[in-house]
């Protein structure tokens, strides 16, 4: 699979690019979790990037 390089030189898991229109992509699967949040959603912006709220506990948990 080929990446930007912007996504190759960063540390594990600080960028992550892909295919949002396959569900089953690690992107699009990140972008439907709970911790997916888009800068001024609300407002009707259409963003094109989505962060991710650090990882907690319970995310952790969740796993088990």
């Amino acid at each position: 699979e080929l990446n930007p390089a912007c996504v190759q030189s960063c540390p594990p898991k600080a960028l992550v690019f892909g295919d949002l229109n396959d569900p089953s992509s690690e992107v699009s699967r990140l972008t439907r979790s709970r911790r997916a949040t888009k800068l001024l959603g609300e407002l009707g912006t259409l963003p094109k990037v989505t962060y991710l709220e650090q990882a907690s506990w319970e995310d952790e948990a969740d796993k088990l």
